[in-house]
């Protein structure tokens, strides 16, 4: 009786309960078809040792937790080395253009107005009055601007490494402390915002992310899967510490053990470099394959993930490599439909979200709030 009522409640969308105590996809949010095939696939692989793995950024949480820490440093001028290097930390060659100017020159500008910034800071004045003066919405409108065009110039590889490269300079302690002030200056759905940032001058111009949010849908996914002894995995192509410190808190995130997060790594030294680490695969796109192959799949006999979650371009290698994989759930954010996630998101919605892939509105969406493209 109770086998027929979890697939009764499987059938017809609604939440899934395996026992009393074990959390439910009762989230409002969820599209009535995913949840019900969520709910199928935790009731059939529950005490089976299976596994499951999720990109974090606008997949695990609307908007992007490294974007989060770089507006922060941005607007409280947190940064360690990064002045010392004209903030290029891991940019290969500083001759190549960005828009009408050097790389070599755009990080000189910006190291002259952070050090006229600073000076004010230490005159007294608070940073509402700095964020009026005509150099820091040059200086912000540069670091966006550098921001946004970087992936064109260079290449994810360089992209993905430059804005957490920002922490340069830090001890891990020192940077996972500026990572969680950040986190906590702007968690919450109502702080979900696109600022456009603007030179005095107009030469520089970009909109930009505010804010983050967990939705309670993504909570209770995680918290399903962990109490059906399904383990949840993180996979992203941000900074480890810097998703550390959202996913494994209890409270703010959904309390994963650092074990189970994976994301780009650092050469290891006292404090944080702008390097990578040359004997961990990184994940960036390919890499999240490899990735999971290698750190994830041997703790479970070598078998593949049950369930894999993306959003983007950079999530399609590990949302296709498995063939036993027996869903793949893709966060609508809006991507475009020629892209490789997009016609993913096609077969999701050709097929009625009854076949391999599911596709779920972005939360913010479905909520009412900004959601939208990103790195």
């Amino acid at each position: 009786m109770k086998r027929l009522l979890i697939l009764l409640c499987a059938t017809l969308g609604v939440a899934c309960h395996s026992g009393k105590d074990s959390p439910a996809l009762s989230g409002q949010l969820w599209d009535p078809q995913v949840r019900s095939a969520l709910c199928d696939l935790i009731q059939s692989q529950a005490g089976r040792g299976a596994y499951a793995v999720f990109d974090f950024d606008k997949t695990s949480i609307v908007h992007d937790v490294s974007q989060v820490l770089w507006v922060y440093q941005v607007e409280h001028l947190c940064y360690a080395d990064a002045p010392v290097h004209a903030f290029l930390d891991g940019i290969p060659d500083d001759s190549r253009m960005l828009g009408d100017e050097t790389f070599a020159v755009f990080g000189a500008t910006l190291k002259t107005e952070f050090t006229q910034l600073t000076a004010l800071r230490e005159q007294g004045m608070t940073f509402d009055q700095i964020h009026a003066t005509e150099a820091y919405l040059d200086f912000r409108a540069r670091m966006a601007y550098l921001l946004n065009n970087m992936d064109d110039v260079f290449g994810s590889e360089v992209s993905y490494l430059w804005m957490p490269g920002l922490l340069a300079g830090y001890t891990e302690e020192e940077a996972r402390a500026v990572v969680r002030e950040a986190v906590l200056d702007q968690l919450g759905k109502e702080k979900l915002a696109v600022q456009q940032w603007d030179s005095p001058d107009g030469r520089w111009k970009t909109p930009v992310e505010r804010g983050i949010w967990f939705s309670p849908e993504m909570k209770e996914l995680y918290a399903s899967l962990s109490a059906h002894g399904i383990t949840p995995y993180v996979c992203s192509a941000s900074l480890e510490l810097i998703v550390e410190v959202l996913a494994c808190d209890a409270e703010l995130g959904v309390g994963l053990p650092p074990e189970q997060v994976f994301g780009l790594r650092f050469t290891p030294a006292d404090k944080v470099t702008a390097k990578y680490d040359p004997d961990y695969i990184q994940p960036i796109k390919a890499g999240k394959v490899n990735c999971i192959n290698t750190y994830m799949s041997p703790r479970h006999e070598g078998k593949a993930p049950v369930l894999v979650g993306g959003d983007s371009n950079g999530d399609v290698a590990m949302l296709t490599a498995y063939p036993e994989m027996l869903r793949g759930l893709i966060i609508d954010v809006g991507r475009s439909a020629e892209s490789a996630i997009g016609q993913l998101a096609a077969q999701a919605r050709e097929a009625g979200n009854k076949g391999r892939y599911l596709l779920q509105p972005a939360f913010a969406k479905a909520a009412g709030s900004i959601e939208g493209g990103g790195i």
